[in-house]
């Protein structure tokens, strides 16, 4: 099954905010997931205690970690943030209360 990618806004704002190298790096690994969003087994994170099925994709750079969040709505994987591995808990509870399937 083949599944297709979509940023949302505050998504793309997070990505304008690294460097160019980090990001072509992010970019090639989310657009895997499109083949089987399933496939990094060991950097994958399903994250509790939210309403919708949410996961956690840990991606290492040269400079630093960063975790992707992404939700999945029947063929759409929802890019939701792109943010660095300090900045992650607190981008979690931000999560817990946001609409899904974004708009």
């Amino acid at each position: 099954m083949n599944f297709t990618v979509e940023y949302t806004t505050r998504a793309i704002k997070d990505l304008k905010k690294i460097s160019k190298n980090t990001q072509k790096h992010i970019l090639e690994e989310s657009l895997k997931l499109e083949t089987e969003p399933f496939q990094f087994k060991n950097k994958i994170k399903k994250i509790r205690g939210i309403s919708f099925p949410c996961y956690r994709l840990r991606i290492d750079s040269q400079s630093d970690s960063y975790r992707l969040f992404y939700g999945i709505d029947k063929n759409i994987v929802y890019i939701l943030r792109i943010i660095s591995k300090k900045d992650a808990d607190k981008i979690i509870q931000n999560i817990r209360h946001s609409n899904f399937p974004p708009a």
